[in-house]
């Protein structure tokens, strides 16, 4: 049975079902409570002491009292009262269910009242139930020797106690259901309440742990941005000091450009004229380097080159001379590498007829007498200074004469060596020689003319190179006097041991000092243009 203190005596559908039940089983109460009570007075205690008619007891037996005499009173009243004792139980067992369900304070009315089966409860609910008649039993009922009850009230009757039977069976097993269930639902809800109860332990210890994480991480987040304040400041300090160092490296640069040119004016100052600074030679070769590839792309970046044939004549001397100038030719052919080609056939021609040259504008006859005087010279002079400072000196009484009794010989270098590259050109490509493009090619003569001769003068000797390309030999790249022009991101330890292909322009090296001693002293004016044979 369900407490006050049970989870199922606070369950609406149960109690509402309990109840339901009970007033069914006080409704069938009410109907047949009367039934018996007559039939308990119809069979009163009188007749069932009569024998049958016409036996000694019933003859001797005195007349019976009266209806209203107390003595039949009371026997009418026990027998209701006996009569009516099962159905009382009945009720008071009802009672007792829903007895819990009475409030608080109604059950703390101050009212002692028996136990729910009690007889003091049997009575007072059979005198709620039934109340007793207060008009004599004549007035109600007839005389006992007169009622008789029919077969019909009898079966009815036992149907009624079969069903009130049945019920309390019914009822009986309603409540033994009723008890297990909420003994299941009892234990259900201790287990449910245990699996949550540890489901929420741990997701506490989780959350804990996780927090203390979350802190953990906090204060090395605040750890990690302060180290990296430190670092950025630290940065900003590194860049202005590197800011204050190229301001310094500038200024350095400068400086040594100023002492260069004081070194190159008191050279001049002390020992002739036309003695120009290093500066002044790099950036003329700078300028013939980029003015030599811009006209080959001009006028050949269209063409296409041509398969020369080795029967005809005038083409096999094309291909002698091209096997001369650049051995590696058919490679660069095969990579198409055009334009370095022809860059590289072009500057061949300028050093081998403009920069080899003793002076430009002396006949072959002449460069060879003078070539000889330096010889025979150079075996009486003590030191190398001597000898460079003649050369500088002779050199440059003819540098001054080039304009009036040099300029028909300088011409006829300029043209021979223009017509040479033109035929060439021509030979290799499908271009045709125009006006316009010879007379390109003739400024560029006469500017390599202008700058061999400055060369020649100077007291230090300045020597032209172009490294020489072999078919079967290999010639690795040199990062001191030469620089890639592939357009390759790489420095320069990673292309120390790669092989060049081509050699598209001369660079420029200074020996000496300004006075022409210290021959071991030694100065890149300018890197060789080459290209660097892919890995």
């Amino acid at each position: 049975m369900p407490t006050p203190n049970s989870a199922a005596y606070h369950d609406p559908d149960l109690r509402q079902g309990l109840l339901a039940t009970i007033v069914s089983l006080q409704d069938i109460t009410t109907t047949l409570l009367p039934l018996l009570v007559r039939r308990g007075e119809a069979m009163s205690p009188l007749d069932k002491t009569r024998g049958p008619p016409g036996s000694p007891s019933r003859k001797t037996r005195g007349p019976p009292p009266p209806t209203g005499s107390p003595s039949r009173k009371a026997r009418s009243t026990a027998s209701s009262t006996s009569h009516a004792a099962p159905i009382n139980n009945n009720m008071a067992r009802a009672s007792g269910l829903v007895a819990p369900a009475l409030p608080p304070r109604a059950a703390l009315s101050g009212v002692s009242s028996p136990a729910p089966d009690g007889p003091q409860n049997r009575e007072a609910q059979a005198t709620a139930v039934n109340p007793p008649s207060t008009q004599p039993n004549k007035d109600t009922t007839p005389c006992s020797s007169s009622t008789t009850p029919s077969p019909r009230t009898s079966l009815l009757l036992r149907d009624q106690a079969t069903r009130i039977t049945d019920l309390e069976s019914e009822l009986a097993q309603m409540e033994l259901a009723f008890q297990r269930e909420l003994d299941k639902l009892s234990a259900n809800e201790s287990e449910t309440a245990s699996f949550w109860q540890a489901k929420h332990s741990a997701l506490n210890q989780q959350f804990l742990r996780t927090d203390t994480e979350l802190r953990l991480l906090r204060s090395e987040l605040e750890a990690r941005e302060a180290e990296r304040e430190d670092l950025r400041r630290e940065c900003a300090g590194s860049r202005r000091a590197l800011r204050m160092q190229e301001v310094e490296v500038a200024d350095l640069r400068g400086q040594v450009r100023g002492l260069k040119e004081w070194i190159g004016n008191s050279t001049r100052l002390g020992g002739g004229e036309g003695m120009l600074s290093d500066e002044v030679f790099g950036e003329g070769m700078a300028r013939l380097g980029n003015g030599l590839q811009n006209w080959v792309i001009s006028n050949f970046r269209r063409a296409r080159i041509k398969e020369l044939a080795a029967g005809v004549e005038e083409e096999e001397e094309v291909l002698s001379e091209l096997g001369r100038l650049v051995p590696a030719y058919e490679e660069l052919v095969l990579k198409n590498a055009k334009i370095h080609l022809l860059q590289s056939i072009v500057s061949r021609l300028l050093v081998e007829v403009i920069f080899n040259a003793y002076f430009v504008g002396l006949t072959a006859e002449r460069e060879r007498e003078f070539r000889e005087m330096e010889k025979f010279l150079g075996s009486f002079a003590t030191s190398p200074e001597t000898l460079n400072q003649w050369r500088s000196s002779t050199l440059t009484i003819l540098k001054k004469e080039v304009a009036t009794k040099l300029q028909a010989e300088t011409a006829h270098i300029t043209d021979n060596l223009a017509a040479r590259i033109n035929t060439i050109l021509d030979a290799i490509t499908d271009a045709s020689s125009t006006s316009s493009r010879t007379q390109s090619l003739t400024t560029l003569i006469e500017t390599s003319i202008d700058l061999s001769r400055q060369l020649v003068v100077q007291k230090a000797v300045f020597t032209v190179i172009m490294p020489e390309i072999q078919p079967h030999q290999r010639t690795l790249f040199d990062a001191d006097t030469m620089e890639d022009i592939g357009g390759e991101e790489l420095d320069e330890d990673g292309l120390a041991e790669r092989e060049i292909c081509c050699v598209t322009f001369p660079g420029i090296i200074k020996t000496g000092d300004e006075n022409g001693g210290q021959l071991h002293y030694r100065n890149v004016i300018a890197k060789a243009r080459v290209l660097c044979s892919p890995e």
